[in-house]
C-alpha cells in the first residue's frame, strides 16, 4: 500500500513539473546598478506608446509582447527616437508588465536569450530581473526626485547611469520665408514685370478716359 502511495505522489509531482509556468517562478538575484548598466546593450528612459504580441513561431504557450517606446534620454546605446523591446507576458516567466502611457527606465539587451524569444530584426529584450523601473513623467535626465510614487532614485543608480544623450528631434515642416514660393524657390522676377505691365495698362486706360471726358465737356 505504501509503495502505491509513493508512486502516486511521484506521478503528481512529475505532472506539476511538466505543466509550464505552474511550478516555475522568476527568482531575481540582486544586482548593483553598475551591473544593471553593464549587462544591458541599451539603457534609456521612454514612454510606452504601444504594445502587441510578437510575430513568429514560438515554442511557448503565450507569445512574448513587443513594446514600442518613445525615447527621451539614452544612457547607453544609440540615441534614437523609438525603441522596440520584447518581454514575456507572465511575470512568473520573468516578464515585465509595462503600462501604456507611463514612463520607464529600461535596461534592454540584444544578446540572444533562451528565456525571451524575439522577432527577427528586433533583438532587444528585457526581463523582470534586469532593473527596469517606472519613473515620473517627463523628458529630462533623471534626478533623485523622479522615482515613481515619491520614492527617490538611489544615488548609486544615478551615478552608474551617467550623463544621457537626448535623441535628435523629429524634423517638422517649416514655413517658407517671405518672398519664396511654397516649393522653396524665390519668386520669379517675371512676376513683378507682369504686374508692372498690368498697372501700366490700367494707368493708360484711366488717362485716356479722363482726356476723353475733358474733350467732351
Amino acid at each position: 500500500m505504501m509503495n502505491r502511495v509513493v508512486t502516486v505522489l511521484l506521478l503528481v509531482a512529475a505532472a506539476i513539473v511538466a505543466i509550464p509556468g505552474t511550478a516555475c517562478a522568476c527568482s531575481c538575484a540582486p544586482l548593483k546598478p553598475t551591473e544593471q548598466v553593464g549587462n544591458a546593450s541599451v539603457v534609456f528612459t521612454g514612454t510606452v506608446l504601444a504594445s502587441r504580441p510578437a510575430k513568429g513561431d514560438f515554442s511557448v504557450p503565450t507569445p512574448p509582447v513587443v513594446y514600442t517606446f518613445r525615447i527621451d534620454q539614452v544612457y547607453k546605446g544609440q540615441a534614437q527616437a523609438e525603441y522596440h523591446v520584447t518581454t514575456n507576458v507572465d511575470s512568473a516567466a520573468c516578464g515585465y508588465n509595462f503600462e501604456q502611457g507611463a514612463r520607464y527606465l529600461v535596461f534592454a539587451s540584444s544578446r540572444e536569450s533562451g528565456m525571451i524569444p524575439t522577432e527577427p530584426g528586433r533583438p532587444l529584450h528585457t526581463a523582470l530581473c534586469d532593473g527596469d523601473a517606472r519613473v515620473r513623467p517627463g523628458t529630462g535626465p533623471l534626478v533623485a526626485q523622479d522615482g515613481f510614487d515619491g520614492q527617490p532614485l538611489p544615488a548609486a543608480l544615478l551615478t552608474a547611469l551617467g550623463k544621457p544623450t537626448a535623441p535628435a528631434p523629429t524634423p517638422t515642416a517649416t514655413t517658407a520665408p517671405a518672398g519664396e514660393a511654397e516649393g522653396g524657390g524665390s519668386t520669379s522676377p517675371w512676376a513683378y514685370l507682369g504686374g508692372a505691365v498690368v498697372l501700366g495698362f490700367l494707368a493708360l486706360g484711366g488717362w485716356r478716359l479722363t482726356k476723353r471726358q475733358t474733350t467732351t465737356g
